[in-house]
């Protein structure tokens, strides 16, 4: 499922203006550039997920038969912690 951007950029926003509220931060830089910095950061974490899951699509197909009559959402999501694990990457 695809996640539009200004969602994130919402979820930011209120992340900043929470962590400066409550003291946890000190800004060095406009406010407006934290919240497109974690934006970037979601953003940029969804497009990975997207690709592991893709390849992860590719490699179950590639396996074809040998993984008939397999729960195929278990392999899948198997392939897809081990890309992620092989990637350093965290789902």
């Amino acid at each position: 499922m695809r996640i539009p951007e200004e969602r994130f950029n919402k979820l930011a926003r209120s992340i900043v203006k929470a962590l400066n509220a409550q003291g946890y931060v000190k800004a060095h830089v406009p406010e407006s550039q934290l919240v497109e910095r974690i934006t970037r950061v979601f953003v940029d974490n969804m497009v990975e997920e997207q690709r592991i899951e893709e390849e992860a699509e590719r490699m179950l197909n590639r396996l074809g038969r040998q993984a008939q009559g397999m729960d195929q959402r278990k392999i899948l999501l198997g392939l897809k912690e081990r890309i992620a694990k092989e990637k350093g990457f965290s789902l």
